[in-house]
């Protein structure tokens, strides 16, 4: 398990779990301080006995939690942690999800398969800009757009492919071409398979964010009358593809621990 922080455990207040499909981050909120964060494979959590390790790990470190919130997009591994963390600590667990009381009225065909990472960067976002019509994306596994009125209104969004899907889908469906990593690639055309492919996704994935963000923060000012719109990045890969797009004005890696975090304030 990785540490890159470390903290007091006098003023813990409570702890965020957030299971993404390949990294679970560990938050530990204090009233006074940021998140003191931990980090390890989502393929720990595959069985009780790695959740309980891995549990007992961050207790040993941190102290045991006040209040817990676990945001998945892993129903069945988050049923799993929470009544696991119920069983070892004695604390009680809020399952993020659209059910709960939310700052922004959700409208959504069917609001359960709202995930539960999308929810909590939505009411995170939402108090970041509040009154003000914004757009969040996570890019990660998946890159996800949702747009949200300066009324907290839920306007609509987007689903497509992350980078590493993009690389990984070139290679399995593909006879010849290798699987490669994504990062930032200087030319924009390349001059070896791995280049073009690198080329391609990168700079593939900057243009349609940013085109993708122009377009709807048009329609949010023309079609809604909305005066200005705020735009923030979480995920694995905000960074590298925010450092390209001035348009993108916040990146907060851990927007969905706080917005977690939030709706566990919300949700007493």
């Amino acid at each position: 398990m990785e540490r890159p922080r470390t903290g007091s455990t006098a003023e813990q207040s409570g702890l965020v779990v957030v299971i993404g499909n390949t990294t679970t981050t560990m938050a530990v909120f204090s009233d006074s301080h940021e998140p003191v964060v931990e980090r390890l494979l989502s393929s720990r959590l595959n069985d009780n006995d790695s959740i309980a390790d891995a549990t007992r790990e961050l207790v040993l470190r941190y102290g045991v939690p006040h209040e817990i919130a676990i945001c998945s997009v892993v129903p069945d591994i988050a049923a799993r942690c929470a009544a696991l963390f119920e069983s070892m600590l004695s604390v009680p667990v809020l399952i993020i999800g659209s059910g709960l009381n939310l700052p922004f009225r959700l409208e959504y065909g069917n609001s359960n398969s709202f995930g539960a990472d999308r929810v909590a960067l939505c009411a995170w976002s939402q108090k970041l800009f509040s009154g003000q019509a914004h757009i969040a994306v996570d890019i990660g596994t998946a890159i996800t757009f949702d747009v949200l009125d300066s009324n907290r209104n839920y306007v609509g969004g987007l689903i497509m492919p992350g980078l590493d899907m993009m690389a990984g889908a070139l290679h399995t469906r593909t006879a010849q071409l290798p699987l490669v990593s994504i990062d930032r690639v200087e030319n924009l055309l390349g001059r070896s398979t791995g280049e073009c492919i690198r080329s391609g996704i990168f700079w593939g994935a900057v243009k349609q964010i940013g085109g993708l963000i122009d377009e709807i923060s048009s329609y949010l000012k023309n079609e809604l009358g909305e005066p200005s719109v705020g735009v923030i990045a979480t995920g694995g890969n905000s960074r590298l593809i925010a450092a390209e797009l001035d348009s993108i004005g916040v990146v907060d890696e851990l927007a969905v621990a706080r917005g977690s975090r939030l709706l566990l304030e919300l949700n007493p």
